[in-house]
């Protein structure tokens, strides 16, 4: 009896694990034929979505804690190896798209010459810091400094840099204090994953904007874009 409960048992189990299997890639199966359902359009609206969550958050942090980053900086923009993905620049793909330049983009980034980001520039620019597209800027550009990693015992640590670290730690103890108000960037991380899935794979930023301009250029090579907005080409300025 002993011997036919422990088969029994073992056959439970192994048909739980056979059904949570099944399950794990039916999700995955459906979140794939969602994403194709979705249009350039809505996938962009989502996208808007997450980064308008995301900073009225980092908005609220800044204004308990004081954290802010120095006015002109960009130090983290120089960083030459920074990975994005794709997802994260449609956009800036169908910004460029409604402006008539999407294919002028594609190539000057092509051309670039540089690992360094396409939209970043040595001096000022007219959003007042040094990235040249800033409203539509990447998850790691708006993250960055102003969020968490959540370590093995749940705790949050801070992700951010030398400078903050040292000039304004009275505004990381207080977050260290109140961490519930630092956002966590595996949060935004899967939500950009699951607008798509496979423009989620991370890469350098500046093939990640060229793999954003190949899927929005795709998408209307052979379709009309509703109700463009009447946007004005933002100069990109060496």
């Amino acid at each position: 009896m002993k011997r036919i409960f422990i088969s029994i048992r073992f056959v439970e189990t192994k048909m739980n694990f056979v059904y949570l299997c099944f399950l794990f890639c039916f999700n995955i199966c459906k979140q794939q034929i969602v994403n194709c359902m979705k249009t350039i359009v809505q996938k962009v609206n989502a996208v808007k979505k997450v980064y308008a969550k995301l900073d009225h958050q980092i908005s609220a942090l800044q204004k308990q804690s004081g954290l802010h980053c120095p006015s002109g900086c960009g130090q983290c923009c120089k960083k030459a190896d920074i990975e994005c993905t794709p997802v994260e620049f449609l956009p800036l793909a169908l910004e460029w798209l409604d402006e008539g330049v999407i294919w002028d983009r594609y190539e000057e980034i092509k051309n670039h010459g540089s690992t360094l980001c396409f939209v970043y520039r040595p001096s000022i620019t007219s959003f007042g810091g040094l990235c040249n597209n800033y409203p539509n800027r990447g998850l790691i550009c708006r993250l960055f400094g102003y969020s968490a990693r959540v370590n093995k015992e749940g705790n949050k640590d801070m992700v951010t840099c030398k400078i903050l670290k040292e000039d304004q730690k009275s505004a990381l103890e207080y977050l260290a204090s109140n961490d519930k108000i630092i956002p966590v960037m595996t949060n935004f991380s899967s939500r950009m994953a699951s607008i798509d899935l496979q423009l989620n794979q991370h890469m350098p930023i500046n093939q990640a904007m060229l793999t954003a301009i190949e899927t929005v250029g795709a998408y209307y090579a052979y379709r009309k874009r509703r109700a463009p907005k009447k946007t004005k080409a933002t100069p990109m300025k060496k």
